[in-house]
């Protein structure tokens, strides 16, 4: 089942690189395709929890060279159920986005610079600064 998953999300990615590098609304596009997927992996069950990617407000302290305006440097999902949600929970559904350098650095390149994982009516959350998993803090200049 997890590697169902993964395969699910490597095909997903792939069309999602296809997709960006064709140009016009990229941003709007990867939104686009990440929601189908997540839709798609829990209606066949195959993740507990229902996800709605959006761009929302970046960490000012998380800034790279590729930023866009604070307010729509985020990269946010957003868990819909989310009752009971553990630290464990936004890790797993991170993992969608940063197990894939290539697509992290694709993002950056779209202008995003902070992953934001939380829930619908929760105040927990997890905020990861982009640059450092696609490992660019040794390339980016210092703010």
């Amino acid at each position: 089942m997890a590697s169902n998953i993964f395969s699910m999300i490597t095909t997903f990615l792939n069309r999602v690189v296809d997709v960006v590098s064709q140009g016009n609304l990229e941003r709007v596009r990867i939104l686009r395709e990440f929601n189908i997927v997540f839709k798609e992996v829990f209606m066949q069950g195959e993740l507990d929890r229902l996800c709605v990617v959006t761009t929302s407000s970046g960490n000012p302290e998380f800034k790279h060279e590729l930023s866009t305006f604070y307010l729509r440097s985020g990269f946010k999902i957003t868990i819909e159920n989310d009752n009971n949600l553990t630290q464990s929970d936004y890790i797993e559904i991170s993992k969608y986005v940063i197990e894939s350098a290539p697509f992290v650095r694709q993002l950056m390149v779209l202008g995003y610079d902070t992953l934001i994982i939380k829930g619908k009516n929760s105040y927990m959350g997890l905020q990861l600064p982009l640059k450092e998993i696609a490992n660019f803090h040794n390339y980016m200049l210092n703010q």
